[in-house]
Order: C-alpha cells, then sequence, then structure tokens
C-alpha cells in the first residue's frame, strides 16, 4: 500500500560510490557506509548486502510523489477546464474562486503548510526515540484537536457568510457588483463543510510520510480534482446550474480524507480519542509550529491580499482572469519541487540528526544546480509560448480565444518567478529540518511585505485596472519571491552550510543564462514561422487588444447611458464560439515545433556551454534503466 522509500528496492540495485556513476558524491558514500534507520539491505552476488544509497531513495520518494502530483495537476487543469466550460470568466467563477480558492483553501493551506514541518520530525522522533504507541497517542490528541477547531471555524463559515464575504472581499451588494456578492456568499455557505475532510488530511498526510508512504497520499490529491470534476459535470447533467459548483467541492473534501485512511490501513487502530495536553510531543510540536505559523499566516494574508482582495475590487471576470493565469507555474512547481522537497525531507531530518552538514550542503547545491539548469530555460520558453498555452489548456465553451489570451499574459508575469519557486521548496526543507523556523519565518514575513506594498501601489497609487492591474499584481508576487529565495539561500551560508559556492555558482549561473536566452530566442522565432503558416482563431487577443476582455469589462467601460442602478438586460450567452477541441488541434503546432526546436538549442548549449549537470541526470537514468533491465534477466539466468 502506497510507495515505501524503506524496503526493498522497486527499480532493483543499488549504486555504491565505486561504481563511477557521474555525481556521486560524499553524500552517496556516507549513505552507503552508515545504513539509515529502518533500512532493508539488498542481496547481491556472494552473499553480501549492499544498502540503498540516499539519492537512490530519495529519487524513489521523488518519482513516486511527482506521478501522483502529475495526475493531480492534470486533473487540476482539467478541472479549470471544466468550470471554464460552464460559466466562462463571469460573475459565478468569479464568486467560486473567492469564495473556495480564497476563503476555503487558504485555511485549509494553513494548515497544510504549518502542520507539515512540525508534526513530522516530531512524529519520527517519537517513533524512534520513545514508542510507537506513544507517537500515536501525540497525533490522536493532535488530530481530535484539529477537528474541534475546524467544526467551530465551519460553523461560524455557515452561520456568517455575509459577514465574512464583507470583509474578505471588495464586493458590493449594490448595483452591477452584486451578483457576485450574492453568489459567493451562497457558495461559502455550501462549500464550508469541506474545510474538515481537507484539512484533516494535511495530518494523515504527514502520518503516512512519516512511515515513508508518499504515492497515497499525493494520489489522493489527485482523487480530489477528479471528485471535483464528477461533482461539477454531475451537477450540471442533473440541473443543479451554480449549485453543481458546491456538489463538486463537497465531493472534493469527502474524498481526500477517505483515500488517506483507507491508505493507513491497519495502522488506524492506533488512534486513541484523547486530548493529552501534557504530552510531551505535543509541548515539542507546539514550540515548533507557533512561530512557523506566525509565516504562514502572514503570508496567506500576502496571498489573500494579492489574488483576491485587491482583485476583487477590479471589473467582473479578473477574478477568474488571474486565478486561471497562476495555474501553470503552481503546475510545475508542484510537478518536481515540491514531491523532490518533501522526498528530501524525512533524509535531511536523519542527517541533521547527524550533524553531517557537508554531505546536506552538497546535495542542496547539487539539486540547486538541476532545479536551475532545467526551469531557467523551461520559464523563458514559456513565457514566449504563453498565449497559444492558455488557449490550448482553457479556450472552450463560455471562454473565448480573447480571454484565454488574457490568462496567458498573466500567466507570462507569473511564469518568470519558476526558478526561484523551484529553489525556494528545496531551501525551506533545510530549514524545517535544523528546526531554523524563525529565520524563515522573518523572511517570509519581510518580502509578503514588499509583495503587498507593490499591488498597493500598481492597484490604489497607480490606479491600474482591467488586465494591467492583474500583470502588476503578477509581477509584484514573481519579484518578492525571487528576492526570498536569495535571501534564504544566503542565510543558510551564513549559518555555515557549505551552500553554493560562490565562484563556482557564478560561473555556473552566467552559462545557465546565456543557454536561456539562446532558448527563448529559438522558441520565439519558431513560434513567428508558425504563426505565418497557420491562420490565427478569430479576434486574436494579439491582433485586437480591444476585444481581449471579458464581456462584462468591456461593457463597464463603456460610456455610462442609463442609472447605475437601474436593472441591466441579461446578458447574451457568447454564440457561435468555438470547440475546444478546435482550438486545442489550432494551438498544438504553436505549442510543439518551438517546444521541439528549443529542447534540441537546449541539448546542443549544454554541450557547448558544458553543463554537466544534464549529464548526470542522464546518466542516472540510463543506470537505473540497466539495472532494473539487469533485474529482470538475473531470475531467468537463475533458474
Amino acid at each position: 500500500s502506497g510507495v515505501e522509500v524503506e524496503g526493498e528496492d522497486k527499480s532493483g540495485g543499488r549504486v555504491s560510490p565505486s561504481e563511477g556513476r557521474s555525481g556521486s558524491s560524499s553524500l552517496e558514500t556516507q549513505s552507503a557506509e552508515k545504513p539509515q534507520s529502518g533500512d532493508t539491505r539488498a542481496q547481491v552476488p556472494g552473499g553480501g548486502q549492499r544498502p540503498r544509497t540516499l539519492t537512490d531513495r530519495i529519487i524513489s520518494a521523488t518519482v513516486a510523489i511527482a506521478v501522483a502530483h502529475l495526475a493531480a495537476k492534470l486533473l487540476g487543469l482539467i478541472q479549470a477546464r471544466v468550470i471554464g466550460h460552464y460559466y466562462g470568466f463571469s460573475d459565478a467563477n468569479d464568486a467560486f474562486v473567492l469564495a473556495f480558492e480564497g476563503v476555503i483553501w487558504t485555511l485549509f493551506l494553513v494548515g497544510e503548510e504549518s502542520l507539515g514541518p512540525a508534526v513530522l520530525p516530531v512524529f519520527m522522533s517519537a517513533r524512534e526515540k520513545d514508542t510507537e504507541d506513544s507517537a500515536w497517542r501525540f497525533v490522536s490528541t493532535l488530530f481530535n484537536l484539529q477537528f474541534m477547531l475546524l467544526a467551530v471555524a465551519v460553523a461560524l463559515l455557515m452561520a456568517f457568510p455575509e459577514h465574512a464575504i464583507q470583509l474578505l472581499s471588495e464586493f458590493s451588494d449594490q448595483g452591477r457588483k452584486a451578483d457576485r456578492s450574492r453568489l459567493a456568499v451562497e457558495f461559502l455557505s455550501g462549500m464550508a463543510p469541506a474545510l474538515i475532510g481537507l484539512s484533516l488530511g494535511s495530518l494523515t498526510y504527514m502520518v503516512m510520510n512519516g512511515y515513508k508512504m508518499f504515492f497515497w497520499p499525493a494520489f489522493a490529491d489527485a482523487l480530489l480534482k477528479l471528485g471535483m470534476v464528477v461533482g461539477i459535470v454531475a451537477g450540471q447533467k442533473l440541473g443543479f446550474s451554480n449549485e453543481a459548483l458546491i456538489v463538486g467541492v463537497l465531493s472534493a473534501g469527502g474524498v481526500k480524507i477517505l483515500v488517506h485512511l483507507g491508505a493507513l490501513g491497519g495502522k488506524l487502530r492506533q488512534y486513541r480519542p484523547v486530548l493529552d495536553f501534557s504530552n510531551p510531543h505535543l509541548k515539542t510540536f507546539l514550540l515548533l509550529v507557533a512561530p512557523l505559523l506566525v509565516g504562514i499566516l502572514f503570508a496567506k494574508v500576502r496571498d489573500y491580499y494579492n489574488y483576491y482582495y485587491i482583485v476583487s475590487a477590479l471589473e467582473s471576470g479578473m477574478l477568474s482572469v488571474n486565478s486561471y493565469g497562476r495555474k501553470l507555474y503552481t503546475t510545475l512547481g508542484w510537478l518536481v519541487p515540491y514531491p523532490l522537497s518533501i522526498a528530501m525531507f524525512p533524509f535531511f531530518v536523519e542527517l541533521v540528526a547527524r550533524d553531517d552538514r557537508q554531505a546536506l550542503g552538497d546535495f542542496l547545491t547539487r539539486s540547486s544546480r538541476m532545479l536551475l539548469l532545467v526551469f531557467m530555460p523551461v520559464s523563458l520558453v514559456i513565457v514566449v509560448l504563453s498565449i497559444p498555452l492558455a488557449q490550448a489548456m482553457f479556450q472552450t465553451g463560455q471562454v473565448s480565444g480573447a480571454e484565454a489570451a488574457l490568462a496567458g499574459k498573466v500567466n507570462a508575469c507569473y511564469i518568470i518567478v519558476l526558478p526561484f519557486y523551484a529553489l525556494e521548496y528545496v531551501f525551506i526543507q533545510a530549514y524545517f529540518s535544523t528546526h531554523r523556523t524563525i529565520s524563515v519565518t522573518l523572511i517570509g514575513i519581510v518580502f509578503s511585505t514588499v509583495s503587498m506594498a507593490i499591488s498597493y501601489v500598481g492597484v490604489r497609487v497607480l490606479n491600474l485596472t482591467g488586465p494591467e492591474a492583474v500583470m502588476a499584481v503578477a509581477l509584484g508576487f514573481t519579484i518578492s519571491r525571487a528576492l526570498k529565495t536569495c535571501a534564504l539561500a544566503a542565510v543558510l551560508k551564513m549559518k555555515g552550510l557549505p551552500l553554493l559556492p560562490f565562484r563556482e555558482t557564478t560561473a555556473f549561473f552566467f552559462r545557465v543564462a546565456v543557454l536561456t536566452g539562446i532558448c527563448g530566442t529559438a522558441a520565439y522565432g519558431a513560434l513567428q514561422g508558425v504563426e505565418r503558416l497557420i491562420p490565427s482563431s478569430p479576434a486574436p487577443a494579439a491582433a485586437q487588444p480591444a476585444e481581449a476582455a471579458p464581456a462584462e469589462v468591456k461593457k463597464a467601460e463603456e460610456p455610462v447611458k442609463k442609472a447605475s442602478d437601474a436593472p441591466e438586460e441579461p446578458q447574451p450567452k457568447q454564440k457561435a464560439k468555438e470547440s475546444g477541441t478546435k482550438a486545442l488541434l489550432r494551438a498544438l503546432p504553436k505549442l510543439a515545433i518551438p517546444g521541439i526546436v528549443a529542447g534540441l538549442v537546449f541539448l546542443i548549449g549544454c554541450k557547448l556551454l558544458r553543463l554537466t549537470e544534464l549529464n548526470e541526470m542522464i546518466g542516472y537514468a540510463r543506470e537505473k534503466f540497466r539495472r532494473r533491465k539487469q533485474k529482470k534477466i538475473e531470475p531467468t539466468a537463475a533458474a
């Protein structure tokens, strides 16, 4: 049940330092010589045994999590496409974005991001230094306490949804924005119970990670998205209209916790209905989580202010545009950096426990360089292809090509942060593994303030409106996140961690920057060539910027011809819209050809610029494939 890093090597075979694989380091040597707690050793010819290296174990876990998160993120894009198909960038979608993504999901993330880093070290320490029963008594107390707090929060949201929407947005209950406010109140009240299943899943997620089970908790996120899609489609088929969104959210909340409980299986027998406030592990947890919670709350205030509060004051449709514009960078960020950081964390804790700072610094340096080599060129290529990419993903039903292009422009502003976003995930795990929660909290507060200040200046001081305001918010987020990542690395170095040596890192960064520019230029040239050969969709955003706004925005910008409080004629549904399939087929060549060209340039550039990190990644993949193939042959030969 699930992929467990401890136990039999699913890929077959191990890598020892003596095998001469490119990129083997002191980290692998140390890991092979000092078996990790709970490691199972593989039989090798001659009766000897060899432990899996730390690199093997982390990459195995990363792959397991990445596969599950790939499914989750693909289903997340399908979810966005389904909602766009039925609702477009309308008042209903804006209200859904505010109520679910803004309020409910933000509350969920507060628990998700604070519980994990504090629960996992305490739970693992309790199991190793105390007893299994003691560890579960701590978890049971925390689970019960969390359930009680969630029940109170849900009751308040259901009893006072109007007050919550008035406090947390600039939706008006008068004039043309009244429908958004009414729908947001309805959605918040109906969707609130989903918070219980979502948030309790944060704790069960960490418990499974403590057992080095990574696949099922991550796969539950995919099933969550699937549950939402099925719920929305079923609700539409049953004629629920806007209420179908409530059905989808409630389905998602139930699916996640049920999958987690099923994956834990027999381990749940150790759960106790207790509230043991004298438990020493609970006290340790509270000391860890307190400063962390302060930073996370501030970060969520930043995100809510940038993504929901200040955007809610803009024209109808802009909340949806911003939401769809953020989906691609978060998808790519979760696909590799997030699962890598999750897989690293338990092993970082073990390295810190043995005070092996050199091994930790070496591994962080190698990981950082590989992430930069991949994500710097990828981010620039995506910037170039943002509009056709957004049209391929989102143009369908009630979302026109021009509206999808708006999301593409916003995505281009967000996607620049991808290399820094990837590094931040890995650096933060280094802080958590060393219990440096205060440092990371202070850094987060400083740069969250910078982000909100940029958003305020753009919307309030410069009075930007529409897509320009959303793009200003996106760029403010990107700038502040990049500065935050640099600060995280600098503080780690100041604390004595041998991370990213200056001279070698500067030379490496310069070469990758050159490679990035070449890849972006190649993709742009290829895209221009394809666009000359393939006719554009009607009213493309680039050719007709005046059309690149939702119908509600354009109407709001027209001269006022009647009293603002007069009843408005119902908006007719957009007619004769191109199907999503046709839009996808038109966009595919604009993505595939420039992507292939940029990929070839990337491979050649790595050779010419002597970026050996690519060879390390390829060499490791080949070695894993060779050993997997050898494992299949050995039983036959033995027979």
